[in-house]
């Protein structure tokens, strides 16, 4: 069924197209028979209201046979030209009325002019009604494509996001059964902080993103648990202004994931300390590490990385800035207004 913008649209175009009608129709005949410029404006004027009739009837049929859901158009053309034969006979009929003088010759040489004049004003409505519902067709379809769209990039998102989630809980638990061993008191720590940490997960699974304040804290939390295990072999430093912090976003786990990254693959001793800097600077939080390679874990294929990179993709249309200097390795991420986040929260 046509909608009621599309008949709105469809109005207007009535409106604004039927004196254009009317003067390009009169206006060559009149120029032709040469009457008086006083019957040039009452003819035009009679021209617009039947041209208006006429988008009127075609408007009104368009809109009861989409109601009735009538596949072919052929029903709305055989109508419209019908209604024409129809008002061509009220038109001569008015004409002739009380003119007693005029032959059955005139009347239908009249009749056939009218006629004429009336099916080419028909055929232009109808050309032009056409092109507006087809317009109005590719822009449903168009946003029907951006809404699905958009709902797969929020699938993908989704998918990427729940994939952080499990590593992320697979590696603590592996930590808290070492800390167990070893040190049980530490352990103890370490799960209070675990439990603070997962309960925000779980609080905030349906968000994409979150303040940059919030992933500040979560990336703090989860370095306080790594520093339970490793001492002073892990230090870090944070400097993001505040107005910062609560300003923009970030794609939620995005500064966790690159903290446990850094961790993961470079070794920790408290002779040669890993240091994690995450800092501020024109619109891209970035967090490096001095380089200390760990060649004993598996090749990970640098799937987090490339998992984030995704996420960033979809978010905000552009990637993140991988940097590897002999002794530094480091990664930044552009902060998200408001306006460009997928924040659903």
């Amino acid at each position: 069924m046509i909608s009621k913008k599309t008949i709105k649209k469809l109005c207007v175009v009535a409106a604004y197209t039927s004196p254009v009608i009317s003067a390009l129709m009169i206006t060559p005949i009149f120029i032709y028979i040469g009457e008086s410029l006083s019957g040039y404006f009452l003819a035009l004027a009679l021209i617009m209201f039947l041209v208006l009739v006429m988008w009127t009837v075609n408007i009104l049929f368009t809109w009861i046979i989409s109601k009735q859901k009538v596949k072919y158009n052929s029903v709305k053309y055989v109508l419209s030209y019908f209604i024409c034969v129809v008002l061509t006979l009220v038109v001569v009929q008015m004409m002739f009325h009380g003119l007693t003088q005029a032959t059955d010759n005139a009347h239908g040489k009249t009749f056939h002019f009218h006629l004429i004049v009336f099916f080419a004003i028909n055929t232009v409505i109808l050309i032009l009604q056409d092109l507006v519902l087809v317009k109005e067709k590719n822009t449903e379809i168009e946003l029907e494509n951006a809404r699905l769209k958009m709902k797969n990039m929020e699938a993908a998102n989704q998918q990427l996001k729940h994939q952080v989630q499990p590593h992320f809980l697979f590696n603590s638990l592996s930590t808290l059964k070492a800390l167990i061993k070893n040190s049980p008191q530490s352990a103890e720590e370490y799960l209070v902080k675990l439990s603070d940490f997962l309960r925000f997960s779980i609080s905030s699974r349906e968000l994409d993103t979150v303040k940059v304040a919030e992933e500040l804290k979560l990336c703090v939390d989860y370095l306080a648990m790594q520093k339970i295990r490793f001492g002073e072999a892990l230090r870090f430093a944070i400097q993001v202004p505040d107005g910062i912090k609560e300003g923009y976003q970030l794609p939620i786990f995005s500064l966790q994931m690159l903290a446990e990254n850094a961790i993961k693959h470079n070794t920790l001793t408290a002779e040669a300390p890993l240091y994690i800097d995450i800092t501020y600077n024109n619109g891209t939080i970035t967090v490096s590490n001095n380089l200390q390679p760990n060649f004993d874990i598996e090749n990970s294929g640098g799937s987090g990385l490339a998992n984030l990179e995704e996420r960033y993709r979809i978010l905000s249309g552009e990637g993140i800035l991988i940097e590897k200097t002999g002794n530094k390795f480091s990664v930044s991420i552009k902060v998200l207004g408001y306006e460009n986040s997928n924040n659903r929260g």
